[in-house]
């Protein structure tokens, strides 16, 4: 790799050819090192002839890369990197890493065979859907026999770790585990959990999570059948012979099942909050589309994924283990409360999307109610390492926030609506013309049925009659004049103050007649 960052950042010819006969001749080392492996000569484990083989693989697929030889080169790749893929799942934690460095190195190769290809033009096309699409188009070159061989010593490999798992530790009780079969089946259950939480910490794309959890709820689906199967089975031998450690091993068996149905379910509900966030999030993408879509498709659509989250939440509290366990119970309780109040939230929202305010409000309330009584279930729990799904005090605290913040934005829109709907009312209204307030009317002409109660109507078949004048007519009503209160301001009144001099005040007629008269 040196070689080849030096050739391509001096551009020295030289170099270039001794990058490609370096890695001509590896590739045919590793040939030589897969035939000295195979399972003919018996050398070498099973294990071992694999990496042999994906080393031969990834070393003939750099030599085609260099080449420019795309398709040869992705073929290469592609084997090689299914080959370190299986191989990652059937060893331990060291090979494991090991074996995915060796996929992180394989991947951009496998991108850039294939644009050079056109393969998978589309952005959101991951490596793993590349190495599908090879290995389909070149199944007579062997990659899928490969990829079945590989399987088949995953297989044997799992049946050796199903030799060595001999118990079953959960909530605080170990209980043995005797059926090879139902091992192998949570065996491959847990490296279908483990793939998938490392899908997670890798930050992968959605499509690929998806499939992680289906291969998962298969695996623990699988496990379920099995469970359930062994347990009727005890149950039928139980009923016609007893012995001093039957119901200890029923016991048993009834608590593994309680531990994969438990799994099942929860994994079954993550994935369906996983889809509630996706859509969710393109709810939040899409806020200027027409309400009516909105409504008939995004909001159904995560109110009914909610549903199947209470309905596997109800499943999982039937469990007998769930009944036996005060704090699994509490538990299951909050997580119920907690899912009914985020379901009511978005079929609240779906009533305010048609404009009815105040059947929202009403649901938003009710919401928090259930929000309420999740906290009260969550605030008694004793956390557990083994829980699958966790709420925190965190998350109902954010939801009631939310909740608050949407019931206060309902009420606006409904006092907006309101305040809207009564001025187009007041509008509506006139008090010059009553032919159109009292154009559905009949006989129009009559005095109102409140001023004409000691008359017989004219006639019987009248459907609308007005009761009162509305708006009423103008009558005089006994009133102040209208400058009453400040006439006094314009009388001359006697003064007081000619009176203590000793003069006799003019009389107002003596003030008229000197002004005609024009004496003073």
């Amino acid at each position: 790799m040196e070689l080849k960052r030096e050739s391509r950042s001096s551009g020295d010819v030289r170099k270039k050819h001794h990058l490609i006969k370096r890695l001509k001749k590896a590739a045919k080392c590793g040939e030589q090192l897969e035939k000295l492996c195979s399972r003919d000569s018996n050398i070498v484990d099973t294990r071992t002839y694999f990496e042999a083989q994906a080393y031969s693989a990834l070393m003939s697929g750099y030599f085609l890369f260099e080449k420019q030889s795309w398709q040869a080169a992705l073929d290469r790749f592609a084997a090689a990197r299914t080959i370190y893929e299986k191989l990652s799942k059937a060893g331990s934690s060291h090979q494991e890493i090991l074996c995915q460095s060796a996929i992180d190195d394989i991947d951009p190769n496998i991108r850039f065979c294939a644009f050079k290809l056109k393969l998978g033009t589309d952005s959101n096309t991951g490596v793993e859907d590349l190495v599908k699409i090879t290995i389909g188009k070149n199944k007579g070159v062997g990659l899928d026999l490969l990829e079945a061989e590989v399987e088949s010593v995953l297989a044997q490999t799992r049946q050796e770790k199903a030799a060595a798992l001999t118990s079953i530790s959960w909530r605080g009780r170990v209980v043995p585990l005797k059926n090879a079969d139902l091992a192998i089946c949570i065996l491959r259950a847990r490296e279908a959990t483990t793939n998938l939480e490392n899908a997670s910490d890798a930050n992968a794309e959605e499509a690929t999570k998806m499939e992680l959890f289906d291969l998962l709820l298969e695996a623990y689906g699988d496990a379920e059948k099995f469970t359930k199967n062994a347990v009727k089975e005890d149950a039928e031998a139980t009923a016609k012979i007893k012995s001093s450690k039957s119901e200890q091993v029923s016991a048993d068996l009834n608590f593994v099942y309680n531990y994969v149905a438990y799994n099942y379910l929860s994994r079954r509900i993550q994935r369906n909050l996983m889809l509630v966030s996706s859509l969710r999030l393109s709810l939040e993408n899409h806020e200027h589309v027409e309400e009516e879509r909105l409504v008939g498709g995004k909001y159904q659509d995560i109110v009914k994924l909610y549903d199947n989250v209470l309905q596997s939440l109800t499943e999982i509290s039937d469990l007998s283990a769930v009944h036996n366990d005060v704090n699994l119970s509490r538990e299951i309780d909050s997580k119920i409360w907690y899912y009914k109040a985020w379901r009511t939230l978005y079929v609240a929202s779906a009533y305010s999307a048609l404009n009815k305010e105040w059947e929202a409000i009403l649901l938003y309330e009710r919401a928090k109610e259930y929000n309420a009584q999740a906290r009260a279930s969550l605030s008694q729990l004793i956390p557990d390492k083994d829980d699958i799904l966790v709420v925190t005090s965190k998350e109902i605290a954010e939801l009631e926030n939310i909740l608050r913040g949407l019931k206060c934005k309902a009420r606006a829109a409904w006092h907006i609506g309101l305040d809207s709907n009564l001025t187009k009312k007041m509008g509506e209204l006139s008090f010059d013309d009553k032919s159109k307030a009292d154009s559905n009317i009949d006989n129009r002409d009559e005095p109102s049925l409140s001023k004409r109660l000691s008359q017989y109507p004219s006639s019987l078949s009248m459907k609308n009659v007005r009761l009162i004048d509305f708006p009423p007519e103008f009558t005089p009503i006994p009133a102040k004049p209208l400058f009453f209160d400040i006439a006094f301001n314009y009388v001359d009144f006697p003064s007081t103050l000619s009176q203590r001099a000793g003069r006799k005040a003019p009389t107002s007629f003596g003030n008229i007649f000197n002004k005609l008269w024009g004496t003073n």
